[in-house]
């Protein structure tokens, strides 16, 4: 007999689940942002068997102990008379849409499927339902999937405020600025060989800390948004210091000027949240690269009110040089980690995305850090795998009507700073040098 854990791990097997209760439970979870507590599940009429079977399909999340979140798909009957009264400018969910594999991505609702979602209520202790017909709970996007693990981990901590990376997805920082300076995704597979030598380690250790390029969260490849993560709650001093499956307990006493409500949620305010982010950085490049993308995208408008919040704490004699290092302009980690490597050599660029013109004085395009005196630039390479047709094309054309203008433009990626940033160096100190010998025998 199959156990119920391969039954539903199976690729070739649907799931479907058509539980009395579901419905109910499932109207409940949406007007609390997606979390629903286990006393409440079972209220609504869900067994211990069916809340397992609904957790190991995927479609539900256990992140703490005692409270669910809904993530994917939740399959509830609904009456026939509710569809034959549902909009029909699009399909009807079925039971075959819902059928999605474990592993893939379920299609997200949008327009009719998510009215149909509300009819969910509807199910469970009403006659006449439709058999193959099913009402489809839309994927919630990433902050909404967050903020309903946090409500989750809050619930009976009347007390705690998200803090640290939870506080800084939920108040919109960059999550490339939090998993640190120039990281490349865990079981890559990259080959580094010609210029630069072969690789001394594999792409799945590249961001281990000997490398001094560790992600800011949990490891090589940490995603911020991933639900393994844990919820980071900040509680008084004076609690338990007892750290809960799935909750990352962080404990003092907060001013009340730090804490705010955002969406229903108490965070720490945006100010202490960078503080925090600042302070507890592996490395000054991560905290640089977090200040940076807090300032480029807007969520913090200076580092005054940051600053002011970390003084006196622990780690702020160390991180306070690096206040002075933050950049709005710069537009990735990656680009802050090179414009830090070559100021730490003397070589510090006159200022990050410098506007080339054309011959009528009109900006073609920006340069991420560039030496104009020159005509040296570097370019911050992301990863090239799944780019589009069209952007490939965007950026050969752009690199020949640069090398017409006379321009140097030498790209580094992830690793080549990682493994060689010496040779990184070395390169552009002699190409800024053949330069400057060029124009002054042109002179």
């Amino acid at each position: 007999m199959t156990s119920l854990s391969s039954a539903l791990t199976s690729p070739t097997r649907p799931v479907t689940f058509s539980y009395p209760g579901l419905g109910p439970a499932l109207r409940l979870a949406r007007s609390q942002g997606g979390m629903i507590t286990f006393r409440q599940a079972i209220e609504a009429g869900l067994t211990r068997g069916q809340l397992r079977r609904l957790v190991l399909s995927g479609q539900w999340d256990h992140p703490v102990r005692g409270a669910f979140v809904v993530l994917a798909v939740s399959a509830v009957p609904v009456p026939r008379r509710a569809l034959a009264s549902a909009p029909r400018s699009g399909p009807v969910a079925s039971a075959a849409d819902l059928a999605t594999p474990p592993g893939s991505n379920p299609r997200p609702a949008a327009g009719p499927r998510s009215d149909l979602a509300g009819l969910a209520g509807l199910a469970g202790g009403e006659g006449g339902l439709a058999a193959a017909e099913v009402g489809l709970l839309g994927l919630p996007s990433t902050v909404q999937a967050l903020s309903a693990r946090v409500r989750a981990a809050l619930v009976g901590r009347p007390q705690a405020v998200a803090c640290s990376v939870t506080a800084a997805r939920l108040l919109g920082f960059p999550a490339a600025g939090l998993t640190g300076a120039g990281t490349v995704p865990s079981g890559v597979s990259v080959s580094v060989a010609g210029f630069f030598g072969t690789a001394p380690c594999d792409a799945a250790e590249f961001g281990s800390p000997a490398l001094g390029m560790s992600p800011f969260e949990a490891g090589p490849g940490a995603n911020v948004d991933d639900a393994r993560q844990p919820v980071h709650l900040m509680l008084p001093a004076r609690l338990t210091r007892a750290q809960p499956r799935g909750v990352r307990l962080h404990f003092t006493d907060l001013p009340p000027a730090d804490r705010i409500v955002h969406s229903g949620i108490p965070l720490t305010s945006t100010a202490r949240t960078l503080a925090d982010l600042v302070l507890t950085a592996p490395n000054r490049e991560v905290a640089v690269a977090i200040m940076d993308g807090a300032l480029h995208s807007g969520v913090v408008t200076d580092l005054r009110a940051a600053r002011l919040s970390a003084a006196g704490r622990r780690g702020y004699r160390r991180a306070l040089p690096w206040w002075s290092l933050a950049d709005r302009r710069a537009q990735s980690p990656l680009e802050t980690r090179l414009r830090l490597l070559f100021a730490d050599a003397g070589l510090a660029p006159p200022r990050p995305q410098w506007p080339v013109s054309d011959a009528a004085g009109q900006v073609v395009t920006q340069l991420d850090l560039a030496w104009p005196a020159q005509r040296v630039a570097v370019e911050a390479e992301g990863a090239m795998v799944g780019r589009p047709a069209g952007v490939v094309h965007g950026q050969r054309q752009r690199a020949n009507l640069l090398a017409a203008m006379n321009w140097t433009v030498l790209r580094f990626g992830d690793l080549e700073v990682a493994w060689y940033p010496q040779r990184v160096v070395e390169t552009v100190a002699q190409c800024l040098a053949r330069a400057t010998q060029v124009g002054l025998r042109a002179s």
